[in-house]
């Protein structure tokens, strides 16, 4: 086979892969190793791997190549990609960090092991890697990209406006570009990139996903300057789209939490086995655009405290024992939550605390300010119990609002048609109200609005349901340094500021489908009124 013809098969191999077509990627890539059992081979057979979710595997198969063909620059950087996968982030950085110590002047290296640091919440790390990457390739609009992103990430909004319109100029109708631009700053009548935003939508020819992304940009600014209607009208092309590329069904996120509620009663929660007592475990959680942000900046400004962001430890670590306790028992049926019951929740815990320490410098007292955790509240306090649990609570409209307003990315698929946040929000709801029940006392929740009105007032009572000492601190959080990387990355830079609260009466109107749906199980009266 001619090395042009091997890199086709190699080719056609990954695009298997993409599709999901495993079987045939894998007959290819044996076929293929017979022919040249080289490195290439072995990153195809370990991207398979991944592709099954079978990390370890894919690990021992980059293992074995690096025993055999030495320390590849590009078997290093696989080794450091799964390392992460892993979640062994110290070794996986160490990796990265090897990988460019063997291959310096490699734009496309540098620039994944900048990926590497960007999952671990270190933008500044990540942005030195992507600057060495673009001496080396100036022009390249997706490291452009990324540059910027780094830069918006550590709150350096001019740095990042001028490598974004550097990649428009580069790549005219980036819808990328565009939504960062966006989110850099409030538009005015004065300074606003409407008419650009326009122009890049009557483009011929435009990508969906460009669309996508330029129309949640219109839509923001339109906003900003009061123009609601035609907000709500871009914002929902832009959700259409987003739909539209979705393969979800509401019914099981709801079903799942009913589960959920039904395996974890009050009877459960009185038999479960002794968590890992140890403390320093802060979990804020709740609704996406709730506050959460804000209460992680405001704790994580205390000198004792850390954060590990949006981390998926928990989840994951349950999920774990969850498998071990299953295979352990010999149950006949697949229900893991059942199995969850007699997992080891202090070994859960201990192995969940280890994770977010590594991730967070070893802090004692660490944020995990992942919000869909509300699901598992339970479980939460079953391996920690004495793990604080803020819940961030918000006017029900405002937060439906704000969500569907919001492009998340890998996450949250029920916010992009309003019938079926209004579904998921009426689920957690009654998901928290069943903690509340099998758990009085334990969650701590904390009003939105209560938090922007009195900052000082609220922000006592968090430290005090953490344990924590009373630190000036928390109130100048927007003046700190550190990275932010959620969609409230903008945000939680300004000081607290109160504008949000009520903005969806300017789309009353557009929200009706909501408003029926949450007066209908009785969170709000019928003209969107709170009622409880």
């Amino acid at each position: 086979m001619s090395t042009v013809n091997f890199d086709q098969q190699v080719r056609l191999a990954r695009e298997f892969i993409q599709l999901g077509r495993l079987p045939e990627a894998e007959a290819l890539s044996v076929r293929l190793t017979q022919v040249n059992p080289g490195v290439l081979s072995a990153l195809l057979a370990s991207e398979i791997e991944e592709a099954r979710g079978d990390f370890p595997r894919a690990l021992d198969t980059v293992t074995t190549a690096q025993t055999q063909h030495g320390e590849h620059p590009a078997l290093q950087l696989k080794r450091a990609q799964i390392l992460l996968a892993l979640r062994r982030r110290s070794e996986a950085l160490n990796a990265g960090e090897r990988a460019v110590e063997i291959a310096p002047a490699e734009s496309s290296l540098l620039s994944a092991v900048a990926a590497l640091y960007m999952q671990t919440n270190d933008a500044r790390r990540a942005k030195s890697l992507l600057y060495r990457a673009l001496e080396l390739t100036p022009d390249d609009p997706k490291l452009l990209y990324t540059a910027a992103l780094s830069h918006f990430y550590l709150n350096e909004t001019a740095e990042a406006d001028a490598l974004l319109v550097r990649v428009l100029e580069i790549a005219p109708g980036n819808g990328f570009a565009w939504h960062v631009r966006a989110q850099l700053r409030a538009a005015t009548p004065e300074m606003n990139h409407i008419a650009d935003l326009r122009a890049t939508l009557a483009r011929p020819q435009l990508r969906d996903i460009d669309r996508m992304l330029s129309s949640y940009s219109l839509a923001k600014e339109l906003e900003d300057l009061g123009e609601y209607a035609s907000s709500f009208e871009a914002l929902s092309s832009a959700n259409r789209i987003k739909r539209s590329s979705l393969d979800y069904d509401v019914g099981n996120d709801v079903r799942s939490m009913l589960q959920v509620a039904q395996h974890y009663t009050a009877e459960a929660m009185q038999s479960l086995p002794v968590g890992d007592p140890t403390p320093g475990a802060i979990f804020v959680l709740g609704m996406p655009r709730t506050g959460t942000t804000l209460v992680e900046r405001m704790l994580g400004n205390h000198s004792q405290v850390a954060s590990a962001g949006e981390a998926v430890d928990f989840p994951e670590e349950m999920v774990a024992a969850a498998r071990t306790a299953h295979a352990r028992l010999g149950l006949a049926d697949p229900d893991l939550l059942r199995a969850s019951l007699q997992m080891d929740f202090a070994d859960v815990g201990r192995r969940y605390l280890a994770a977010v320490r590594e991730l967070s410098g070893g802090a004692r007292y660490v944020i995990d300010k992942l919000p869909f955790n509300f699901r598992y509240c339970g479980l939460i306090h079953a391996a920690l119990p004495h793990a604080a649990i803020v819940h961030l609570t918000r006017d029900p409209m405002d937060t439906c609002y704000a969500i569907f307003k919001t492009l998340f990315i890998n996450s949250y698929h029920f916010s992009y048609q309003l019938d079926e946040l209004a579904e998921y929000y009426i689920a957690y709801r009654r998901m928290m109200d069943h903690w509340h029940t099998v758990m009085p006392g334990v969650i701590l929740d904390v009003r939105y609005e209560d938090l922007v009105s009195d900052p000082g007032t609220q922000s006592r009572r968090l430290l005090e349901h953490c344990g924590l000492p009373w630190e000036d601190a928390v109130l100048e959080f927007h003046r700190s340094s550190k990275a932010s990387t959620t969609a409230s990355a903008a945000q939680v830079r300004r000081p607290i500021y109160r504008s949000s609260i009520h903005k969806w009466r300017h789309f009353a109107r557009e929200l009706q489908p909501v408003l029926q749906r949450l007066a209908a199980a009785g969170l709000v009266d019928a003209e969107g009124n709170p009622l409880r």
